[in-house]
């Protein structure tokens, strides 16, 4: 790193300084991270009053114990000073703010004050009232056998002001504050006026109050300005003339002309601290490897990383603009200074602009990287630029690695195929990329060409150009004879972690019901026979579920493999919602058939609508013939309005365009596939007959199943009533994102048929028995031929 030698030059005032106004106040995205931590730490603090009860107790008396201990005037002299400091406190700083000109921070100090001082007494209000017993326990506390506040509103004001005015220059006050809550806290533990949970909880709000306003409101920048930055490059040594502002990239760029020529100028400030931390959390948690950039968190963490990536790059012998000098312009911002580099951006460029120099001249710096062990991590059609003699610069490499590891090597070479593939296509691109980096090289990256993979600007442009990605691949197949799979590189799906959700929450709704039910008295009052009778019943409906499905098939499959595909479903259903896993297994069975793969979607797209199309007329006939009584009753007014949400959130969601566009890709996918096989079905009355008998047969065999298994346990009930018990609890099953409808299915059946004037036990008993029979007993001979026909590659 070289610092230029001190020389004369015009003040700071006199520098020509021309960049756009900045924004007078800002929203951060640390703000926004803190809140949901903040947020988390509140649902945790809930969680822990409950689960752990006792110990949240205990610790309150533990220091209520300590009032006897310490001596009364020194708890009396702090909580005297505590409150002269709370009272005070609030009152200085309003006159301060207003006295320096901040209006609108002091409307918003009152604002977030308010508001956490009415969000305590709503929550104090709510803990003494209605709230959950065990809450109750561990957040009121009892003075003199009487409840007090759970949670203090005048400390969470406090909090709230602290948290506003945390970036402003008053820190005396903020210590006073400080002292103030802390001091409150003390007194109202020691005396028993308080719980550690609602002070804590008190925190909390106050903090969320002034988060949320300075989110919503903004704070003051804290970004240098220009004529700031050019004094700091004036101190420095640099003879500056002006100080240009340069659009380009993700940071604010500027560009100094000084007598020695032009440098490029990285101003980094606190202003953006914390941005991206939340989707690349969120990235994290999903991707199975390190294929994205790090991110970083603190101004200081942003400097080091800039600096070293830069000093790396260079040395491993990508060209990359010189760091020369690194500077402090304040306390919550600095510059780096880069040496100019004149050039236009790869994207910007036309395929005729793009010759094999350039791109030979590309993997041979990244041949060099690679061999270093360095990973650019940010290369995309904007960080690589194509000087003005035709050379390839690497720029912005802040989120690079040293030591990087293969995965990160080989996204950097699939990012920048990519992206030069979109402007000079993927013929000369592959070409070029063999001829300097070898196919074992090149191979590797084939499985990384991804969206997941690339960078987000390179993902944005292939959204335009959705074809490159197929043809890059295509390109490599044909070069390399290699197959390209691409790698699993997601750690979580959404569905995937919506379904583990669910599970959790199923299985404490099993576990609950459960524990009411003796395992003893079920093992003696369950009639086998009826068992017998019932698991047989089960067996058919795997019958009756092929033949409802080969209806739907025009080409020959073998009955037998159908069958064995769907029992095979019944250990798939531990892992996947029931609906999902029915797709996905059938249509996999049938294309391993030699059905095309197009006409085994549609098939099992009309399947699953047809099922629909039965179901529903069938429900409603029977909840005619079975009368009002056998019907668990209408809903109430609550469950109504909660419909009513739900419907509306739907439509809602409805309107956003990636969800409408989606609904009408599924739409328009099934009207041109699902829907003619529909037709052809129709036609065809040996093809209806199967359709229409085997989902008929499927219903009816579930039903008495269900109705089998109630006798098992010595009951019985009017049968039509019984199968709209089943038919509502199956289509629950079958919406809600649980292996097996696991939790809704047990809750709505026991519900239902507990309607029909079955005792509450009996009904609990029952429905264990025909979930046994027709969810967790198939699971085994399931595993069976899942394993076997995985062998046989039928699936």
């Amino acid at each position: 790193m070289t610092e230029p030698q001190d020389a004369e030059g015009p003040s700071a005032d006199e520098i020509v300084v021309d960049e756009p106004p900045l924004p007078p106040r800002t929203r951060r995205p640390a703000d926004v991270l803190s809140l949901l931590i903040v947020s988390g730490v509140l649902t945790g603090l809930v969680a822990m009053s409950i689960i752990a009860e006792r110990t949240m107790t205990a610790i309150t008396a533990d220091l209520a114990d300590l009032n006897t201990r310490v001596p009364g005037s020194v708890v009396g002299i702090i909580d005297f000073t505590a409150n002269l400091a709370g009272v005070v406190i609030p009152i200085g700083l309003v006159a301060v703010l207003m006295v320096r000109g901040r209006v609108r921070t002091t409307v918003e100090l009152l604002i977030a004050g308010v508001a956490a001082s009415v969000a305590a007494a709503l929550v104090s209000s709510w803990l003494t009232g209605p709230a959950p017993q065990r809450l109750q326990d561990s957040l009121v506390p009892i003075i003199d056998g009487t409840e007090g506040t759970p949670v203090p509103a005048y400390p969470a004001l406090l909090v709230a002001v602290v948290t506003v005015v945390s970036r402003l220059d008053v820190r005396r006050f903020r210590q006073v504050a400080i002292f103030a809550i802390a001091g409150t806290f003390a007194v109202q533990l020691l005396r028993g006026e308080a719980t550690v949970g609602g002070l804590l909880i008190s925190t909390s709000i106050g903090i969320a109050a002034g988060l949320l306003v300075r989110i919503v409101g903004g704070q003051p920048s804290v970004a240098p300005s220009g004529q700031r930055i050019a004094a700091t490059l004036e101190a420095a040594g640099y003879g500056l003339k002006a100080l240009r502002a340069d659009p380009s990239g993700e940071y604010r760029r500027l560009t100094a002309e000084t007598d020695e020529g032009r440098y490029s100028v990285l101003v980094l400030d606190r202003n953006h601290e914390g941005a991206g931390t939340i989707a690349r959390a969120v990235d994290r948690l999903r991707t199975r490897e390190e294929v994205l950039p790090r991110q970083t968190l603190t101004l200081r963490d942003a400097i080091d990383r800039i600096a070293l990536q830069s000093f790396a790059v260079a040395r491993a012998g990508g060209r990359t603009p010189e760091l020369r000098t690194v500077l402090r312009i304040d306390g919550d911002s600095a510059a780096l200074v880069y040496e100019y580099v004149h050039g236009t951006a790869l994207g910007d460029l036309t395929a005729d602009q793009v010759s094999d120099d350039m791109l030979t001249d590309l993997w041979t710096q990244l041949g060099g990287l690679r061999r270093s062990h360095v990973a650019h991590r940010r290369l995309s059609g904007r960080t690589i630029q194509v000087d003005d003699d035709g050379g390839i610069w690497l720029l912005s490499p802040s989120g690079g690695e040293l030591a990087a590891t293969d995965v990160a090597m080989r996204t950097d070479l699939a990012q920048a195929l990519t992206a030069a593939s979109i402007v000079a296509g993927p013929d000369r691109v592959v070409d070029t990329a063999l001829d300097v980096l070898g196919p074992d090289v090149v191979r590797s990256a084939i499985p990384l060409l991804q969206p997941i993979a690339l960078t987000p600007g390179t993902r944005q442009q292939v959204k335009g150009h959705r074809e490159v990605l197929i043809r890059l691949r295509d390109r490599l197949v044909d070069r390399l004879g290699a197959p390209a799979e691409p790698l699993r590189l997601q750690r979580i799906r959404p569905l995937s972690l919506l379904t583990g959700v669910g599970t959790v929450v199923a299985v404490y709704l099993v576990g609950t019901q459960l524990s009411d039910v003796s395992f003893g008295e079920l093992w003696e009052r369950t009639d086998w026979r009826w068992l017998i009778v019932a698991i047989a019943l089960m067996f058919a409906n795997y019958l009756t579920m092929a033949i409802g499905l080969l209806g739907f098939v025009p080409e020959r499959v073998p009955y037998w493999r159908v069958v064995s595909a769907q029992v095979a479903l019944g250990f798939l259903r531990l892992m996947a919602p029931t609906t999902v896993g029915n797709v996905a297994m059938n249509i996999r069975m049938l294309t391993k058939s030699g059905v095309a793969a197009p006409l085994a979607a549609a098939s099992v797209a009309a399947n699953q609508v047809a099922q629909v199309a039965v179901t529903f007329p069938l429900l409603a006939v029977l909840a005619v013939v079975s009368g009002y009584n056998s019907l668990p009753g209408l809903p109430s007014s609550s469950t109504l309005i909660v419909v009513l949400g739900l419907l509306l959130a739907a439509a809602v969601v409805g309107i956003i365009p990636p969800v409408r566009a989606r609904l009408r890709e599924l739409w328009s996918d099934f009207a041109e596939r699902g829907l003619p096989r529909l037709l052809d079905v129709l036609t065809d009355p040996r093809k209806l007959a199967m359709a229409v008998g085997g989902i008929l047969g499927q219903t009816v065999t579930l039903i008495l199943c269900f109705y089998a298994c109630l006798l098992a346990v010595g009951e019985t009930v009017n049968l039509a009533g019984l199968a709209v018990v089943q038919l509502v609890g199956n289509t629950l099953g079958t919406a809600v994102p649980t292996p097996g409808g696991l939790g809704a299915v047990e809750a709505a059946l026991t519900a239902g048929v507990s309607t029909l004037g079955v005792p509450a036990s009996a009904a609990v008993t029952a429905v264990l028995v025909f979930r046994i029979v027709s969810f967790w007993l198939p699971i085994l001979p399931g595993w069976v031929l899942w394993t076997q026909m995985r062998r046989r590659d039928l699936l």
